[in-house]
């Protein structure tokens, strides 16, 4: 995959382009030091030649930015580290990053491409609590899944209300955060006369789900951040003339009981939201045809 993107970058007659994939390579390349393999030796090994190598130039050329926690330090019971990470970590996500990767130092610590293992962890704002906004959304439609899901629901189609238009506008699918217990139950909720045969004309999308569904549930819903998106409809002509709002990797985290679907975000919270976000997005030029 790397290659063809480099490949395909290199191919662009954009002397940008070219500046990237060259930084990229010099990166890279910082695993072999001297016809030696870095990839076995722990990360503060590995991360000392990188800078040893290169010299930043703020704008050109810059390393990412990184916070040392010594073994002395990390203790759940220490005030003074545990106000460093949060910190470096909401620092991070007001720099428009998804989140922060923790990685040990110097036990089991060596690089294995591809692979996911106990040496490193993903901490991005949607994992923690009160620190992203969740939406409540309501399910309208769904896709027959496949592999292990084969025989259940998934992705789900999630909608908000407008209650302008009167129309349930899609906002995304959402496909994580379900249990094989939660699969088993919406599988026998949404049956039957919950199951339409036709597209409501008051859904707005231009997904194609396999199957449509009565607005019944709200479903709270955690993601990213939003972004534009061509499918989906959600506050359409409040941000952008022809684009609606998305979010990005949505994730399942609880049903709302004892609420009306109309009664879930509507399309100007979730206008608000997106104008109000942290990550923000250049809507000016975005989708402009």
């Amino acid at each position: 995959m790397a290659v063809t993107i480099l490949n395909s970058l290199w191919s662009r007659p954009s002397t940008f382009f070219r500046i990237l994939v060259l930084i990229w390579c010099l990166k890279w390349n910082g695993f072999f030091f001297c016809s030696c393999r870095l990839l076995d030796c722990p990360l503060r090994q590995r991360r000392k030649y990188i800078h040893d190598l290169f010299h930043e130039k703020p704008g050109y050329f810059e390393l990412a930015q990184q916070l040392n926690i010594e073994a002395c330090e990390a203790s759940p019971d220490n005030s003074s580290t545990l106000a460093r990470m949060d910190t470096f970590f909401r620092n991070a996500c007001q720099s428009s990053c998804e989140g922060i990767m923790l990685k040990t130092l110097d036990v089991d610590a060596g690089y294995s491409a591809s692979k996911r293992c106990d040496s490193w962890l993903k901490v991005k704002r949607d994992y923690v609590q009160g620190l992203g906004d969740s939406l409540d959304l309501v399910p309208i439609g769904a896709w027959y899944g496949n592999g292990r899901k084969a025989g259940w629901y998934s992705p789900f189609l999630m909608a908000c209300y407008n209650p302008e238009t009167e129309e349930f506008q899609s906002v995304c699918r959402v496909m994580s955060g379900f249990s094989d217990e939660f699969y088993k139950e919406m599988k026998e909720f949404y049956s039957g006369e919950r199951i339409l045969p036709k597209k409501p004309v008051y859904y707005k999308t231009d997904e194609q789900p396999e199957l449509w569904f009565t607005a019944e549930q709200i479903w709270e819903i955690r993601g990213a951040d939003l972004t534009l998106s061509p499918v989906h409809h959600a506050a359409i002509g409040l941000v952008h003339p022809s684009r609606g709002i998305s979010v990005r990797m949505p994730r399942y985290i609880r049903s709302v009981p004892d609420r009306s679907p109309e009664d879930c975000g509507t399309a100007a919270d979730i206008a608000s939201m997106f104008k109000a976000q942290t990550r923000k997005m250049d809507v000016s030029s975005e989708g402009q045809e």
